[in-house]
């Protein structure tokens, strides 16, 4: 059996404090850290601190990253409007863990971007994407991320059949994003969807900055 702790953030392109990224990885301690909307200064704070893994950072709202405690092997997921990154653990390299592990990293596109039927049709496809990698890859996996998605959304609901939603599951869902970087948070839109393991409890964190806080995540797999 292992304890794994998940982090994961959306970083506003660079316009996250990279000091206060510094701190909450810090505080929080994670295994597997991934992120959306990545630039190249916070992508110098995640390498500094992570041995392993694989960033990609961008000066758009594409840059991805998935970096590990542990060695991994990472692959990216092709989706369309935007492309995932899965890292596999495998238990020769992660202590205590008996069967592999998926995590998968991902970032709709926002459904408010034009022509909105491009938009929809671009989630709708990056879910089925998700669903396909899953099906050939069975066994324990995380879907996490910025889902631009609320529970209120279709694509949240056909991503709940892959996995059990880890903040409903454990009684401790809050709201992550705001149209303000600053100020209380309005909708959830961060999640992460559970096959296969057990999700222990999860936790946002704010981070000075990034109109998302950060969605932390306790499983044991």
């Amino acid at each position: 059996m292992a304890l794994l702790r998940i982090l994961s953030i959306n970083l506003l392109v660079d316009r996250t404090d990279p000091d206060d990224l510094r701190r909450l990885i810090g505080d929080t301690d994670p295994d597997i850290m991934c992120t959306q909307e990545m630039g190249e200064t916070c992508a110098g704070v995640v390498g500094d601190l992570f041995p392993h893994g694989h960033l990609d950072p961008r000066d758009d709202f594409f840059g991805m990253g998935i970096v590990t405690r542990h060695p991994v092997a990472v692959e990216r997921l092709q989706l369309p409007g935007r492309s995932g990154w899965v890292a596999r653990l495998a238990p020769d390299s992660w202590p205590g863990l008996t069967n592999s592990l998926d995590v998968v990293n991902v970032h709709l596109v926002n459904p408010v971007d034009r022509p909105w039927r491009k938009s929809r049709d671009a989630r709708w496809g990056q879910v089925a994407g998700i669903a396909a990698y899953l099906r050939e890859r069975p066994g324990a996996s995380v879907v996490i991320g910025d889902m631009n998605a609320s529970p209120a959304w279709r694509e949240y609901k056909l991503l709940s059949e892959l996995g059990i939603d880890a903040a409903r599951a454990t009684g401790t869902a809050k709201r992550t994003w705001s149209h303000f970087v600053s100020g209380p948070r309005l909708l959830r839109i961060d999640h992460a969807f559970i096959a296969n393991a057990r999700p222990i409890t999860t936790e946002v964190a704010p981070v000075r900055g990034t109109d998302h806080s950060a969605l932390i995540v306790d499983i044991e797999v």
